[in-house]
């Protein structure tokens, strides 16, 4: 993600890769929200023609009581795709890789990083060993460690802090023949519970299922040594849910295992280099984030790359602070709601949870106060992050050619979701929303802009329409006499207009008057 943005930017990129690929990898559950950054970099056809499964939700066995329920990303907050993709990373990366290639990355594979130095001056030497044991360097701008767990450069420079909390194990293996709903729900994820711990179902083409199980790491130690075959057999027959979809189905594969404690670095970058991905932060797969995190990462390491390359006069402590914030806010989101599923399943604590319960947290934890708590929840795990103040509204709304808009990110088509308006009701400015400055994603920079923002933390960008919004605001005009004044002052089209207003009342900018006196 990362060199393929850059080298669209017109950087020169070299990419180094250890293995060859196809190799093979777990973490095969990609996120709807995932679909816009694979549009970024022109995989998301690719994708499509490759016949990958499509995902349209994901269903539950969680919580109190042992009934099903299914949430759908079409129901998240300003999602573009309402889908996301089971995928076999062997190929699925290997598409990446190519597509990088594509792009202009000199992408080698089969060459290891053995070691590298940041010079006084920021210039970058990565030392290498390539796949017929030649030893080699290069020399950069910049850095960017991509390195996944072992986190070549996080691991030397910064201190890794891992969670108490999240310490656990996972068995897998790959079934063929398991049972699938019909229609729609066929490709989407399911997560049952037991007394120990959990499991996920990610249905693949060619008829093939992966299905694991995670565990804590002392439920793990104390079954190891009866086998780990014998282990998630009996991990299996404790689940009526999953033994119900195998009951004609066979294994097709060994059982394989692999830590998943959670972690993050105190710090991501520093002069030189930045790291993107698992090199940062790893969160437990219940949310199936990884790749996500990864992309998204990747995504803004590229547009803060590019900023401090070519814009030095943003300071490049800014720029990092904003990289390092976004992705930390975004990681500890989706933790504390990991922490909290847990909080009410056997294994981790009790079983007081219910679905209603996890749809409340997550509204506490999603950053628009009026959004309802399921649509919350689904954002939450649909990766939708197209409402953060550093994403789309500003692309849309910022003073950007609208050639480039269409170019970099897709146009913006005027749409919102969040609570319902009541549009004849007179509505005030919130009484502590203030004025600020934030970076925001511009094409293919970082540039700063005015915003309005509330105490909890959303924001908008003070653009000429929001301006009038807060200055006709006064108590005596509607919702809509807001959207049919900024037509009449051609600052807005009726569709942007109408979408604009919904947002600001959605995210607590402005209010009804009566809430307001009440």
């Amino acid at each position: 993600m990362t060199s393929t943005l850059l080298a669209q930017y017109g950087k020169h990129v070299i990419l180094f890769e250890s293995a060859q690929f196809p190799r093979y990898h777990i973490g095969e559950s990609l996120l709807s929200g995932t679909a816009d950054l694979l549009k970024m970099i022109g995989v998301l056809d690719k994708l499509e023609d490759a016949g990958f499964v499509k995902k349209h939700g994901v269903e539950w066995v969680w919580g109190e009581r042992r009934e099903p329920w299914t949430v759908y990303f079409k129901d998240a907050l300003a999602m573009p795709y309402d889908y996301g993709y089971q995928v076999e990373r062997g190929p699925f990366d290997q598409m990446l890789l190519e597509n990088a290639r594509e792009h202009g990355v000199d992408a080698r594979e089969g060459h290891r990083v053995t070691d590298f130095a940041i010079g006084d001056d920021g210039t970058v030497r990565v030392d290498y060993t390539d796949a017929a044991g030649n030893l080699g360097s290069v020399t950069a701008r910049w850095l960017v460690d991509a390195s996944g767990q072992g986190g070549l450069v996080t691991k030397r420079l910064h201190q890794r802090e891992w969670d108490p909390y999240l310490k656990n194990m996972a068995l897998w293996t790959y079934w063929r023949g398991a049972e699938r709903p019909a229609g729609l729900d066929a490709g989407n994820t399911f997560l049952p519970t037991f007394d120990e711990g959990w499991w996920w179902f990610i249905p693949l083409r060619d008829d093939l299922t992966s299905i694991g199980v995670v565990v804590d790491r002392e439920s793990y130690l104390r079954h190891k040594a009866s086998g780990l075959d014998r282990y998630y057999q009996n991990c299996l027959e404790r689940t009526p849910e999953l033994v119900e979809r195998l009951k004609d189905a066979e294994q097709a594969d060994t059982i394989h295992a692999q830590r998943d404690w959670s972690y993050i670095y105190d710090r991501f970058s520093g002069d030189g280099y930045l790291a993107v991905g698992d090199a940062a932060c790893f969160i437990d797969p219940l949310f199936s984030t990884g790749v996500h995190l990864s992309m998204l990462s990747g995504y803004l390491a590229a547009t803060a790359v590019n900023t401090i390359l070519d814009k030095p006069a943003i300071s490049r402590d800014t720029v990092l602070d904003f990289y390092e914030s976004t992705y930390r806010q975004e990681f500890e989101r989706l933790r504390a709601q990991v922490y909290f599923l847990y909080g009410g399943h056997g294994s981790h604590g009790g079983h007081g949870g219910s679905k209603e319960s996890y749809f409340w947290h997550a509204r506490s934890q999603f950053d628009v106060p009026g959004i309802a708590p399921e649509k919350a929840f689904v954002s939450l795990i649909a990766g939708a992050f197209q409402h953060r103040s550093w994403y789309r509204r500003f692309l849309a709304q910022l003073d950007v050619p609208a050639e480039l808009r269409g170019t970099i990110e897709g146009i913006f088509e005027g749409k919102s979701a969040g609570v319902n308006v009541d549009w004849r009701q007179p509505v005030i400015p919130a009484e502590a929303i203030e004025l600020g400055e934030e970076l925001a994603v511009d094409g293919r920079y970082l540039r700063s802009s005015q915003v309005l923002r509330h105490p909890s933390g959303t924001s908008m960008p003070l653009t000429p329409a929001l301006s009038a919004i807060r200055d006709l605001a006064d108590g005596s005009r509607s919702a809509e006499e807001l959207v049919r004044l900024l037509v009449e002052k051609e600052l807005e089209p009726a569709d942007r207009a109408r979408a604009l207003v919904h947002e600001a009342i959605t995210f607590g900018l402005f209010e009804p008057r009566e809430s307001a006196e009440a």
